[in-house]
């Protein structure tokens, strides 16, 4: 069993909740097309590898990937 990242699911959280309702109805789909191209086992071997992966220093805090986000969004929807 793949070690859980605590630390990378509390920032994937806060991207997910920083998205639209209709942002994360695509972020669903595209999940579950990928799960349907990913047997388990590969599934598991890339946690593996990613769990022994050493700690990234340059990885940003949660509110900077919320503003790096909302910087994002902002400019997508400026730009139509």
């Amino acid at each position: 069993m793949a070690t859980i990242n605590l630390k990378l699911i509390d920032s994937l959280a806060q991207v997910i909740l920083a998205l639209s309702e209709e942002e994360q109805t695509l972020l669903g789909q595209r999940i579950q097309q990928g799960k349907e191209h990913l047997s388990s086992s590969a599934l598991d071997q890339f946690f593996d590898e990613l769990s022994a992966l050493p700690p990234d220093p340059e990885q940003l805090s949660l509110e900077e990937i919320s503003e790096e986000v909302r910087q994002v969004r902002q400019a997508l929807w400026s730009n139509p």
